[in-house]
């Protein structure tokens, strides 16, 4: 045995004596790197941002398909509407209301008003991608006494069939001009994919997993996009609603000051204020629509996991994508708003603006706007607009009249003197009125001297209609020159 013994230690002296073993004790050190990264800002590829949310939206509805198609871009926070999508699919709890619907729902803005619809019955009316025309409208810069400004705009047609909304836009702007602005909006969407691939090569050619990965979901999801955008997958219900010519309007009032008054059709106006969105769910859609989910989804967490180990000059040039796709996104709502604008044809409004008086602002409303925007026949007290008091409602009757008076010079081209007797006799009948009724009131409940402010602002606005011709912006396309 001791033999045996000392025969293995004489090998393994010979063995160790054979190696290339270092004779001091290895220390472990830090290495230095100085390479930039931008690993912490692929955080940004999943900020909340709402017109991401909006932009996926008009995605879905491509309510104007037909006039222009819709991009939406990978933008910032881009790849959050399809992760909040999916997490409402596994936690949806009324199935009647499919995600695909709420996230349109979301992006929608509820007008409160004050209307004489179907009775008054309806209190909001929605504001999305189907009408988003309406916003210059809505938005119209106020004077420095908002609260008696008024925007009056004439809704026509509701629903339209495309082909006359695509020919109108030819018409309206021109065949070249709108083969222009359809062109900038597909070519906003094509270059976002062809930067995908190119991520997509490059991360290939360099060997780096992670941005070949992250590039290749991305552009899976731009595939999805592109697919979507010729589906329109969330459509307008449309109810069936009886044919109603009586003119009806519903009043906004503005929180920032201001009240914009929509004047229509009773039977469009209510379509209006029923609309819906609905998702039919066919397999195709079904099929595009988790597609579009699972790429985004995986798209938004290889934002962060991919980020951080990417070569610098890869995660800057995803950051591009980034940047690129949300600057894009502005000059496509630009274009698209104008687009739809110009397919709406000439949109008839008038904004009153200036009025001293609440009542001023109702009088030159009703007889300085233009004919199709003139307010007629509106029960400011039953809106609860103007106090219950007899002298508005004398008013309110003076202007009823006086606006059928207005419409019958027009069309007879009847002379100014008789013009001014009619006008004078009609006031007079409001003067004796207010008299009346004020020979039995208290004296501190007279309404005379209000009763003559009145009179004298029917007066002006009528001057300023009839005998000046002016009559207030006539279309949007003036008001935004």
């Amino acid at each position: 045995m001791r033999t045996l013994g000392v025969a293995a230690l004489t090998t393994v002296v010979e063995a160790r004596s054979k190696l290339p073993l270092s004779s001091t004790d290895p220390e472990a050190s830090l290495k230095e790197d100085t390479e930039v990264t931008f690993d912490p800002l692929g955080v940004a590829a999943v900020l909340h941002n709402p017109r991401a949310d909006n932009s996926a939206a008009m995605l879905y509805t491509q309510y104007d398909y037909g006039v222009f198609t819709w991009p939406h871009t990978m933008m910032i926070g881009g790849t959050l509407a399809p992760l909040k999508m999916l997490v409402e699919h596994l936690t949806e709890e009324v199935k009647s209301n499919p995600p695909a619907v709420s996230m349109c729902t979301k992006v929608s803005t509820l007008l409160s008003i004050r209307s004489d619809i179907s009775g008054s019955v309806f209190r909001e009316l929605p504001l999305d991608s189907s009408n988003f025309w309406l916003n210059t409208i809505i938005s119209f810069k106020a004077s420095k006494n908002p609260d008696n400004d008024f925007a009056v705009v004439y809704v026509g047609q509701i629903y339209e069939d495309m082909n006359i909304r695509k020919r109108r836009v030819k018409d309206t702007i021109g065949s070249v001009r709108w083969w222009i602005g359809t062109l900038t909006l597909d070519l906003i969407g094509l270059l976002n994919g062809l930067m995908m691939i190119a991520g997509l090569v490059i991360g290939v050619l360099v060997a780096d997993m992670w941005a070949t990965t992250l590039f290749f979901l991305y552009w899976c999801h731009w595939i999805g996009t592109v697919l979507i955008s010729f589906n329109r997958m969330v459509e307008k219900d449309r109810p069936d609603i009886k044919e109603d010519g009586r003119m009806r309007y519903a009043i906004h009032e503005r929180k920032v000051g201001g009240t914009v008054i929509f004047k229509g059709q009773q039977d469009q106006l209510e379509k209006w204020a029923r609309s819906k969105w609905k998702y039919e769910g066919t397999l195709w859609q079904n099929c595009l629509h988790w597609f579009w989910i699972t790429t985004g989804t995986l798209s938004a967490f290889c934002s962060l996991a991919c980020m951080v180990n990417m070569q610098s000059y890869m995660q800057l040039g995803f950051l591009g994508v980034l940047v690129y796709s949300s600057l894009a996104e502005i000059l496509a709502t630009r274009v698209s708003r104008t687009l739809q604008v110009k397919a709406k044809g000439n949109i008839h409004m008038s904004i009153i603006t200036g009025s001293k008086t609440r009542t001023e602002a109702i009088i030159r409303a009703t007889l300085e706007s233009r004919r199709p925007c003139r307010l007629k026949g509106i029960d400011w007290i039953n809106l609860e607009l103007l106090p219950p008091m007899d002298v508005f409602q004398y008013m309110q009757e003076a202007l009823k009249d006086i606006g059928n008076m207005q419409e019958e010079w027009e069309d007879s081209m009847v002379d100014v003197g008789t013009r001014n007797q009619q006008l004078r006799k009609k006031l007079a009948v409001f003067i004796r009125q207010v008299e009346e009724r004020d020979k039995e009131a208290p004296a501190d409940q007279k309404q005379l001297a209000l009763a003559s402010r009145i009179e004298k602002e029917i007066e002006r606005a009528l001057k300023y209609s009839l005998d000046s011709g002016k009559e207030g912006e006539s279309s949007l396309e003036a008001h935004n020159a």
